[in-house]
Order: C-alpha cells, then sequence, then structure tokens
C-alpha cells in the first residue's frame, strides 16, 4: 500500500509570553489509503497538535520543522464530487500505480493551497459535534452550504447530495432529518452529521478527533463502524484520536502511542495494546477498566510540559524499570517485531500484567463488587433513597402531546451501597438523576430523600433537604464557575448549609486533603486546572457538606484513561464509606461493573434489569442487557457468553404498547409487541422479559441478531 499522509520528523514548538513548549518532538507517522490509523495517549501528550498540523491549523506563536508530506493523487481525489465512486478509483490509482505519486507538503503551503487542503485533502471530524455546528442553522443547510461552495454545486443538486450522504452513514428518514437543529439530535446522531460534514468533500484523509467521547456503547459501536466503512468502503485514510483504547484494538489497523510529544510506540494495534512493549503503553493498558472486574491500576505522576525535546525518556519519572541510563539519554525507536517500534532501553515481553507494565508506585483500586449478603442478626442499613413507580413526562410549551420520560420507575438506594445506572442515550438516566435530587417532580409516585418526600415540602425546607443530595458532574471544568476560586466552589454547598466561616475553612482543607490535593490549589480558578484536579474538586464540593447521597454523573467520560485511573481510585475509596449512599449513573459498563454493588438497567424509561452487578453481568436475562454487554469493546476477553445485536436505533422506536425493545429485538414475537412486560424475579436479579426462561436454548441456537 502507498501512504495518504507521511509525517516525517515533526517537531512543533510553541512560544509565548515567557515561556516555550515543544508539544512534539520527532514525530514520524503514515496512514495509507484504505488503512484506520489510532492515535493514544494521554491529555496533552501531542495528539491534537499532530491533528492541527495535519490541517495547517497549528496556534499562533508555532514553529514547525520537518515534513508533513501528503499525497497529490489522493488531494486530486478529493477535488471531484461528492461520487465516492470517484474517490476510490483515485485511491486505486494511487495503490496500483504508485510511480505516478506525487508529494505536497503541508508546512510549506500558501493560505491558498490551505484553503483547498482543508476539507478536500484532509477533513477534521471534531470530538464534540453539538459545539462543532452552528445552533441556528439546521444541519442540512450547514452540509448543503459547503457542498455548494467546495464542490460548486447547485442548490438542488446540494440537497440531494446531502440527502444521500446522512443516508450513507446511517440517518434514518434522512429527508426530515435536513430540516432539523443540533439540539433536536441525539448524541449518535450528531455525530453521524459530523461525519457527513467532515466526508461531504470527499477528503482522502478523515482524522475523527475522540468521536465516541460521552457516547453510549451501541452508539459508539455503530460510530466506529461507519470510520471503518469509509476506509474499507471509499478507500479513505482515517487518523482516529482516541482515549477508548479498546475500541482502538478493535477498529485501527496500526496503533501509535504518543508520550510528552513524542512516539514511544507503534505498531499493529491489536498486538500493541494487548502485549504492549513499552512500559507506558503498558500503563494505559492498565488504566483501562475491564467489564469482567478487572481490577483498575492507577499511576501517579503526570506527563511532564518539556520546554525543549528531552534529552532523556520522559518517563523515566514514572517507570519502574528507568535507570541512569533512562534518565541520561534518549532511547531512539528501533523495531521490536514485524512493523512493531518501540523506543525504550527495556521493553517487555510478557504482556501488560498487574503492576502496570512496571510504573513505580501503582496504586491499585480493588473492584467494589457485590457485598454478601447480611446475616440475620445484622440490621438492614436505612435507605437513604427511595424511587416508587415515579413517573416523569415533559409536556409539551404548546400544551399538546408531550415526552413520557421515565415510567414507572422504582429504585432503592440503601447507606454505603453504590447502585449503577446504565442504558443508551436517551433512555431516562439524566431524568432520574434531575429526579432523585429535586430538580423535577414527578408526574406520579413518589421520591423520599433521607427519610422526607420530596413533593411534600417546598421553599426553605426543600432547599435544605436538597443539600443532603449532591452532584458530581460529567465535565469537571464547565461544572465550576470561572469567577470562582477553588475554595469558594467547595465551600459553597457549606455556604448553602448556613455553616459558619471560621469552620468552612477547616472542613474545605479536609475534603481538599481527602483528594489527595495540595492546599496550594485553593486560590486557583478552573482554566488552571487540569482536568483530573478539576473533577477531584468537584468531588470535594459534593463531599464536603456530608451529604447523604451522592450521584455520579459520568464522572471519568471526559477524562484520558490515566487520569480516569486516579478517579476510579478516589471513587473506589468512597465505596468503603457506609454513611451514604451512591447512584452511579455511566455509559462505561465496565466502570460499572468494578465500582458498583447492584446495577439497574434503563430503557426508553423503564427499568427492564436490576440486580447485584456481578450477575446481571455475568448472566444477563434481559436481550437488551445482553445486547449493551456484547456491545462493550475489551482488551481481554470481554463478555462471555452468547452475545446479541439490536437491529434500530433508539429514537426510531415507539414504545407505546407491548415490550419497549420489542421493535430492535431479534428475538421478538407477536406477544412481546402487544403485551407489556412486568419485571420478574430470575435468582438474585429481575427482568421483564417473559422469555426469559427461553433465552439459553434461543441463544445456542445462533439467534444473536436479525
Amino acid at each position: 500500500m502507498t501512504a495518504l499522509l507521511s509525517i516525517e520528523n515533526l517537531s512543533v514548538v510553541i512560544h509565548r509570553p515567557g515561556r516555550r513548549i515543544a508539544a512534539l518532538s520527532d514525530v514520524s507517522l503514515a496512514v495509507d489509503a484504505g488503512e484506520v490509523v489510532g492515535l493514544v495517549g494521554e491529555s496533552g501528550g501531542g495528539k491534537s497538535m499532530v491533528a492541527r498540523s495535519i490541517v495547517g491549523l497549528l496556534p499562533p506563536g508555532s514553529h514547525a520543522t520537518g515534513r508533513v508530506r501528503f499525497a497529490q493523487s489522493a488531494r486530486a481525489a478529493s477535488h471531484g464530487a461528492v461520487d465516492h465512486g470517484v474517490a476510490a478509483r483515485h485511491a486505486e490509482e494511487l495503490r496500483d500505480q504508485p510511480d505516478r505519486v506525487g508529494w505536497v507538503d503541508v508546512l510549506t503551503m500558501d493560505r491558498a493551497a490551505l484553503a483547498g487542503h482543508r476539507g478536500r485533502g484532509a477533513a477534521l471530524c471534531f470530538q464534540n459535534p453539538r459545539g462543532a455546528l452552528s445552533p441556528t442553522r439546521a444541519v442540512g443547510r450547514q452540509l448543503t452550504d459547503r457542498l455548494t461552495v467546495h464542490q460548486g454545486m447547485g442548490a438542488g443538486a446540494a440537497r440531494e447530495a446531502a440527502r444521500e450522504l446522512f443516508e450513507q452513514v446511517g440517518i434514518r428518514d434522512p429527508g426530515r432529518r435536513l430540516s432539523a437543529y443540533p439540539h433536536e439530535l441525539s448524541g449518535g446522531m450528531a455525530q453521524r452529521v459530523m461525519i457527513s460534514l467532515a466526508t461531504g468533500c470527499a477528503p482522502g484523509l478523515l482524522i475523527a478527533d475522540e468521536p465516541t467521547t460521552g457516547l453510549d456503547v451501541t452508539l459508539a459501536r455503530e460510530i466506529l463502524r461507519q470510520l471503518r466503512q469509509a476506509a474499507d468502503t471509499d478507500r479513505r485514510g482515517v487518523l482516529l484520536i482516541s482515549h477508548d483504547l479498546a475500541a482502538v484494538a478493535e477498529v485501527c489497523d496500526r496503533v501509535v502511542v504518543l508520550y510528552a510529544g513524542m512516539v514511544v510506540e507503534s505498531g499493529p494495534a491489536g498486538r500493541v495494546l494487548r502485549t504492549p512493549a513499552h512500559p507506558y503503553t503498558r500503563t494505559l493498558v492498565a488504566s483501562v477498566p475491564q467489564v469482567d472486574g478487572r481490577r483498575v491500576v492507577a499511576t501517579p505522576g503526570g506527563m511532564p510540559l518539556l520546554a525543549q525535546a528531552p534529552a532523556n525518556c520522559p518517563f523515566a519519572p514514572r517507570c519502574g524499570h528507568a535507570d541512569d541510563t533512562c534518565r541520561s539519554q534518549r532511547p531512539a525507536i528501533s523495531e521490536w517485531g514485524a512493523g512493531w517500534r518501540v523506543a525504550c532501553f527495556h521493553p517487555q515481553s510478557d504482556g501488560p500484567g498487574t503492576q502496570a507494565g512496571g510504573a513505580r508506585t501503582a496504586t491499585q483500586a480493588e473492584p467494589a463488587g457485590p457485598r454478601p449478603p447480611a446475616g440475620s442478626a445484622a440490621p438492614e442499613p436505612p435507605a437513604v433513597l427511595s424511587v416508587e413507580d415515579a413517573h416523569v413526562v415533559y409536556r409539551s410549551r404548546f400544551g399538546g402531546g408531550g415526552h413520557h420520560a421515565l415510567r414507572g420507575v422504582s429504585l432503592q438506594v440503601a447507606a454505603g451501597e453504590t447502585v449503577g445506572v446504565v442504558g443508551e442515550s436517551g433512555c431516562g438516566k439524566s431524568t432520574l438523576a434531575r429526579l432523585i435530587l429535586g430538580l423535577i417532580r414527578p408526574s406520579a409516585g413518589r421520591v423520599r430523600l433521607a427519610g422526607h418526600d420530596l413533593s411534600r415540602v417546598r421553599g426553605r425546607r426543600l432547599r435544605a433537604l436538597r443539600t443532603r443530595a449532591q452532584l458530581v458532574f460529567q465535565d469537571p471544568i464547565g461544572s465550576l464557575s470561572p469567577r470562582r476560586t477553588v475554595a469558594d466552589a467547595i465551600a459553597e454547598p457549606l455556604r448553602a448549609q448556613g455553616v459558619p466561616a471560621a469552620e468552612r475553612a477547616g472542613r474545605v482543607a479536609a475534603a481538599l486533603a481527602r483528594m489527595g490535593l495540595d492546599e496550594s490549589i485553593l486560590p486557583r480558578r478552573p482554566h488552571e486546572l487540569s482536568g483530573g484536579q478539576a473533577q477531584r474538586v468537584g468531588i470535594a464540593r459534593a463531599l464536603v457538606g456530608g451529604p447523604d447521597l451522592v450521584v455520579f454523573d459520568e464522572p471519568t467520560s471526559a477524562l484520558d484513561v490515566t487520569v480516569q485511573a486516579q478517579i476510579l481510585q478516589v471513587v473506589a475509596e468512597l465505596t468503603g464509606d457506609e454513611s451514604r449512599g451512591r447512584v452511579f449513573i455511566s455509559h462505561d459498563l465496565a466502570t460499572v461493573r468494578g465500582f458498583c454493588d447492584r446495577v439497574v438497567v434503563l430503557y426508553l424509561g423503564r427499568v427492564v434489569e436490576e440486580g447485584p452487578v456481578a450477575e446481571v453481568f455475568s448472566n444477563p436475562r434481559h436481550p437488551y442487557t445482553r445486547a449493551l454487554l456484547s456491545s462493550v469493546p475489551s482488551l481481554g476477553a470481554g463478555f462471555a457468553g452468547p452475545r446479541l445485536e439490536l437491529v434500530k436505533d433508539l429514537e426510531e422506536v415507539d414504545a407505546a404498547t407491548g415490550c419497549p425493545l420489542a421493535a430492535r429485538c431479534p428475538l421478538a414475537t407477536d406477544r412481546c409487541r402487544a403485551e407489556p412486560q412486568e419485571l420478574v424475579g430470575y435468582g438474585a436479579s429481575r427482568a421483564a422479559c417473559w422469555r426469559v426462561p427461553e433465552l439459553p436454548e434461543l441463544l445456542r441456537g445462533g439467534v444473536t441478531h436479525a
């Protein structure tokens, strides 16, 4: 194969007033036509700087050396219409007739050449689709504008091409979706629109920057399929930047690992991420939660911010294998196997192991797992939260219809217990969190917090009761006021409780110490914190007032894998606290497996399965739970047992009659479509499916997809 992109010894230095940052140091990598290459590493490692170099969008004050060469034939392919067959033919020419290839260096392009290169030569698919899409214009208009400007199409042809692009990325009823605004789309649908915008000009290279962050497992799997299809069907090159190592191992052909702006390991994705050779890659792998409940290993310390290219191994301070050679010399990247290269004086050959590949002082966060049943003499712990047959209906602003977000949900959380809540986007998880926190009232049913019925209190009593439940947000920096210092942010719940100033200072310091943070960060503001520091501040703020209940809403989804492991270590320590209950809402089923006692599975506002987390995850009774677990990528064995795949998107389903999953379930019968399902006990768990006794035989028969 011939490379579409060839980066050779790329170094980027950023000059800022009073400081100098060596963002990249001698980075070399290539992407071929029809190939998906993964780019992984911690935040600050240089992944986004590589992407910006490819499209000529380096920040002001940057000085780049080396070469970022783009194949001219690939660029010629991108100048055609949105005919993917044209792009494919050019890619075939590039592969079969390498002597015809000409190269252009992005670093030497003038402004006009860059304008043609961006979008047509290489296109960038952003991490936050709603942030990248204009909120005031229909998504179809945004796509047709791009086609008319870059492809010279008329209005009618552009709209037809836009409809075809939406259809190609799996958007159902594309004609109707062209008129939708970004806020009317689910996260997965918005990401598919973003892919359409990126591919609309038929680029030779598609760069996907964290395309699955914040998406549930089924949506993430579908987005990754779209990227794989872009390589296999359209012969595009794809550069996938991601924190999700398991997904990278499944979808990528090769992987490149960055640390402190330099390549430390590269090679076949499956081999590098399952049996890594570099100690840093091993720490990344050990930091990833697994659905089988394997322990997470957190590596202390952080990546250095370098002022110049490193003269030694930048990972040496965090590596248990480091010696004087590592601390005085920079290892050259050398061959480790066929197509496998490592920059290390002491590469390992025995797989990731349990000690994070030799991390110096790794801390193991043991999974909480299900608690043993209490003996007959042991009193039952008090319930800090009780949700009984709760319904929530969001009424239309104009009085007609409405959205039934929760349908008869019941949930109990005892002191000292951690309950996980899982399900796809749109299933009602966020509505349940708002209900628990007293931010909305149930249309029917009852919510009791610390023994008090939230619907029966008003005014000051309600505000005081709300302080008994605290929320840890998904976006750690966005959840903190940019105008307030860390000290003010943590003290906020104490001010709401009327705690005197002198006592507040002591309690804030104690909460900060519990999170492993130094008091020197108290005067800082959110923009001065790393993602991990900001999330620790958020947890400290939630705990400082001594709440009865803490709700964790996707607390690690915005963090890279090593920081995730450090935060999960904090969460693991909190699971040993018997004084309060915890609700853990997450798309990451592997994290829920490791840190929860029980799990509740929501689908379209209904509880379809609940029970001890170990039992539900090892032997899921409901087809929906099995389908979720089947979609989880894994670096290890993954979900054991027969797998199941659903057939339609969640938002295309009408749950008005019968089983809400019937339209998507390959095992559904006429009875499923006609009869509502109720939770029935099976061992220690409960599931809402009348076919549970038949499932083992059905799955053995190979009915795993539509």
